[in-house]
């Protein structure tokens, strides 16, 4: 079932909030300040989080800027506001701290839900998109020849994908270059984050391979400036940082390879990762 926290400092507000979203069969988590809203979404991990904006011990700009500085892991979690002077500059404000909408004080409890909805899809769909770029990378890989002695050309792929890869002089990716583009795929490779993220947009890839390092900017800050970015990241993560174990799970990314790493193994990883995703006990996120 999908978890909603409400964060509301108005008691009576707030309980009709949360009557209103469990009548529509919605799992309901409350809170009355910012403060316990910021532990509610550590420790329940919400699907969807509404949220006030003027509330005591913390109001709902501080607790988004906390949580993006220190649990990147609910980036992709829907943040709607709430407050009864959404005026234009108050939007703009919490639209740069990373706020997907606004609803008004006193709440239309029509337009709450069809908000909520609405965003919970967007979600959805973003992860259904990933997925499926995801299998048309593995099919691609493992179109490849097993051998550099076979003489037999992989058939053309029915649907080409655009594969970016930003990546530092550690990575050499010459032999999965060669797998993707054997079977029809356009691999554009840079070096530069700077570069890919004021071409990202003209470009529109199916599937972003990024180095931990680029030559201007590391992988972690490039990916949180990818806000709702609907293609699969993969972080690829140098021999130098060999002995960093936890680089595995950086938040943003949809799959973590260590280098020096052959197409196949690249194509297991991502096999692996198809796995989890179509495992719902696995797959938190995706809306019930």
């Amino acid at each position: 079932m999908t978890k909603i926290l409400c964060i509301e400092d108005e008691a009576e507000l707030r309980e009709d909030i949360v009557e209103e979203l469990s009548d529509a069969g919605y799992d309901m988590v409350e809170a009355a300040n910012g403060r316990e809203g910021y532990d509610a979404i550590v420790a329940h991990q919400p699907d969807l989080v509404l949220c006030d904006v003027n509330m005591p011990d913390m109001n709902g700009y501080e607790l988004l800027t906390k949580l993006r500085e220190f649990h990147e892991e609910f980036d992709d979690v829907p943040f709607v506001f709430l407050s009864a002077l959404a005026d234009r500059k108050d939007i703009i404000a919490g639209k740069k701290l990373g706020a997907d909408d606004y609803l008004t004080k006193p709440v239309d409890f029509e337009l709450l839900l069809v908000t909520v909805e609405s965003r919970l899809r967007q979600i959805v769909r973003i992860n259904r998109h990933k997925e499926e770029q995801l299998v048309r990378l593995y099919r691609a890989l493992s179109e490849m020849p097993e051998s550099q002695g076979e003489t037999s050309s992989p058939a053309a792929s029915e649907n080409p994908m655009t594969v970016v890869a930003v990546v530092d002089a550690e990575f050499d990716l010459s032999e999965i270059r060669a797998a993707l583009e054997a079977v029809g795929h356009n691999v554009i490779e840079m070096n530069s984050g700077k570069q890919f993220l004021d071409s990202h947009e003209s470009i529109t890839p199916d599937l972003l391979l990024v180095s931990f390092n680029t030559n201007d900017m590391q992988a972690p800050m490039m990916v949180r400036l990818l806000q709702n970015a609907a293609y699969p990241k993969v972080l690829m993560i140098p021999p130098s940082m060999a002995g960093m174990e936890r680089i595995d799970t950086i938040p943003g990314f949809d799959a973590a390879v260590r280098w020096p790493c052959s197409a196949d193994e690249l194509q297991q990883r991502i096999s692996q990762l198809q796995g989890a995703v179509d495992d719902p006990d696995t797959n938190k996120r995706q809306a019930g």
